[in-house]
């Protein structure tokens, strides 16, 4: 466990970084670093598939004009991996937006190589900077 919450980061991850910024724009505050409540980190992998189900269904397909802008991956935020991910929080304090292939690997990437040093476990708080 972590003694104090650590904050992993999707800046320049322009889809990812843009919808988080708006959403805390707007009173999301969950995981933001300015003054927000930290979210919470869950390791069960079958209320996480819940949790992305519950905001990104697979019956869910991206509009027109994101699938031609090849933005064919819904992303969430909280993120599924957290205790207040899926439909958890009102809506007003989340968030989806259709990000890239490319996006959603960078930030699969970069939680997991955030997460392995800094050895964030079950229930663990964290940030995320945007």
């Amino acid at each position: 466990m972590t003694d104090a919450p650590t904050a992993v980061s999707m800046v320049g991850i322009p889809w990812i970084d843009d919808g988080i910024r708006k959403l805390r724009a707007h009173g999301g505050h969950y995981g933001d670093p300015q003054g927000g409540k930290p979210l919470t980190w869950m390791i069960n992998s079958k209320q996480k598939t819940k949790n992305r189900q519950a905001v990104c269904p697979r019956s869910r397909t991206a509009p027109p004009g994101m699938r031609k802008a090849g933005r064919t991956y819904c992303d969430e935020y909280p993120f599924a991996s957290t205790y207040q991910g899926g439909t958890k929080l009102p809506a007003s304090q989340r968030e989806s937006t259709w990000v890239s292939p490319n996006e959603n690997n960078t930030q699969g990437a970069r939680i997991t190589n955030w997460r392995r040093p800094t050895h964030v476990m079950d229930k663990d708080p964290f940030y995320v900077i945007a």
